[in-house]
């Protein structure tokens, strides 16, 4: 670019007309280098009815002034409070917190757009975040610093259709060119510029006599971009209407797929609403990984027996009581009932033809109307550890597993069947049970009872106190779980604690690794936990309801 393009900012203006506004991400505060020029930036809102007086002036409208604060305006003997100091018609979206060197200064975006788009704050990342109804989370406002901020446009586009107000992006840009004008053959000049949507000035010369050798320009105005018609706002009641994914609902002899729509309102129920289209309750079939974004994510996501949440935001049932620990199934219309969009995406990659029906255990509860427990392990040992911690706490005043922390509850939740059938799946599972499980016990209780006698149990770690205290009350029948605490120990020290080696290999075929997949091992040791429960249950709680 020569010194005359860059003094008349050919570039500059061609950004304003063709790409301001259009981008992903638009500045809305903030310098930037911009075609090697300082380019500040600033936005808000007009009524349609004031452009003609907007467009008048080449200035900013609503700048970085107190003018956007409420306050009080005064006529002659007449004083009233306005919750805008603003020209009529504007409106700010930014606002310049100025504390005059007591405090930091900072921009702060208007609580209606974040009301509007229920946006949350993260300050690991300083930015302003949505979260959509499948609970996944996107970035709107980002602070790159204090004083430069973006937002997304579509959020700034919904947020003008909703008020039905034009957004408007100002601009000031300056150049500078070492040396007078005389350098570069360049004259003093100051021009406008004005269409349907755009105003600016443009103007250069030379600094003040004590930088006689700068040369500079400045362009400086303003872009409208109209509102979108309301109805495009994206906001309740003007939300798009939902989608519906078809699924495998069967298969022919042949091999041919059936599909149907999870559209609830297009299916048949018991009184025959729609006769010739499946029933609402027709089971639709899943490969297990279809759970594996949601057990990623057990701070958001919880996957219990028989059902799916998302925090508050969806809930659907499901079947995960199958025989096949493979598969797992939910119903044609509760899936499109409950689904968003996304997840019905999601789910409709990891729809499989099957010709299982739905277990013994979703029949009996939904069409037998009997209260059933799980046939599965891993939903009988959460069961039971919160049930038997619940009553021992009851009736010893102490609870025999300590709670975990926040950043360690996930352990818990996460327990599960495996899915994915791998050796690292299989790792953090055995990981997770033995912080549950073991380094969970309550051993200070333990220790404090035996002391009471006079035996010193100091030398013993968590599996051997809990041994001693056994000892201690005279329990019989304890060797096997002892035993299968130590073997889990083992497991994780030199599975996951370790480099894998001689002792793993050794522990791993006493565990059956050697014959067996990680789904049904794992299943085996779910299944001596609930064992180990049980048996403490049996011994020392009076009365106790829990899940053989």
């Amino acid at each position: 670019m020569n010194a005359r393009e860059y003094y008349y900012q050919e570039q500059n203006i061609e950004y304003i007309k063709n790409r301001l506004g259009t981008e992903q991400w638009i500045q809305v505060c903030g310098h930037r280098i911009l075609n090697d020029s300082d380019a500040a930036f600033w936005c808000g809102l007009v009524d349609a009815e004031h452009i003609p007086m907007i467009k008048e002036r080449t200035s900013w409208d609503i700048s970085r002034e107190k003018d956007a604060y409420p306050g009080f305006e005064k006529w002659g003997d007449t004083v009233v409070y306005k919750k805008c100091l603003l020209d009529e018609g504007c409106e700010p979206i930014l606002f310049d917190r100025d504390f005059y060197g007591v405090r930091p200064d900072y921009i702060e975006i208007s609580q209606e757009f974040v009301l509007l788009n229920d946006l949350y704050w993260d300050p690991k990342n300083h930015s302003y975040n949505a979260i959509h109804k499948n609970g996944d989370t996107e970035e709107v406002v980002r602070y790159e610093s204090e004083d430069v901020i973006y937002i997304k446009s579509t959020y700034l586009y919904r947020y003008a259709a909703a008020k039905q107000k034009h957004l408007i992006l100002y601009f000031d840009i300056g150049t500078q060119l070492d040396g007078p004008l005389s350098d570069y053959e360049l004259e003093i000049f100051d021009t406008e510029y004005a269409d349907e949507l755009i105003t600016y000035g443009l103007w250069g010369g030379e600094l003040s006599s004590s930088q006689r050798n700068k040369t500079y320009s400045t362009l400086m105005g303003k872009k409208l971009i109209p509102p979108m018609n309301v109805e495009r706002c994206g906001y309740w009641p003007f939300e798009p209407e939902k989608k519906y994914e078809d699924f495998i609902i069967g298969a022919t002899p042949t091999g041919e797929e059936k599909t149907h729509s999870c559209n609830p309102n297009t299916l048949n129920n018991f009184f025959d609403a729609h006769p010739d289209e499946p029933l609402y309750f027709t089971p639709v079939f899943f490969r297990k990984e279809v759970l594996q974004k949601y057990i990623l994510k057990p701070e958001m996501y919880k996957i219990s027996d028989g059902r799916l949440t998302c925090g508050s935001f969806w809930s659907i049932e499901i079947d995960n009581h199958h025989d096949d620990p493979n598969i797992i199934s939910a119903f044609l219309g509760d899936i499109g009932t409950y689904l968003p969009e996304e997840e019905q995406r999601l789910w409709r990659i990891y729809n499989i033809a099957s010709d299982n029906s739905i277990s013994k255990v979703t029949f009996s509860r939904d069409f037998a109307c009997a209260f059933v427990d799980s046939n599965k392990e891993d939903h009988l040992f959460q069961a039971n550890y919160c049930i038997i911690n619940e009553q021992w706490e009851k009736q010893f005043g102490w609870p025999l597993f300590l709670s975990l922390s926040e950043t360690d509850e996930y352990n818990f939740s996460c327990i599960r069947i495996p899915i994915l059938n791998n050796q690292q799946e299989f790792d953090g599972l055995v990981l997770s049970l033995v912080k549950v499980l073991i380094d969970s016990l309550n051993e200070k209780e333990f220790e404090k009872q035996i002391s009471i006698s006079g035996n010193k149990t100091t030398d013993l770690k968590g599996i051997g106190k809990l041994e001693a205290w056994l000892k201690f009350k005279n329990a019989t029948g304890y060797e096997s779980h002892i035993k299968y605490l130590r073997e889990l120990q083992e497991l994780r020290s030199t599975g996951t604690g370790h480099r894998k080696g001689k002792g793993y290999e050794k522990i791993s075929r006493a565990f059956g690794l050697n014959v067996k997949t990680y789904t049904y091992v794992y299943t085996d040791i779910l299944k001596e936990a609930n064992a180990f429960m049980n048996y403490m249950k049996n011994t020392f709680l009076k009365e106790c309801d829990t899940l053989d």
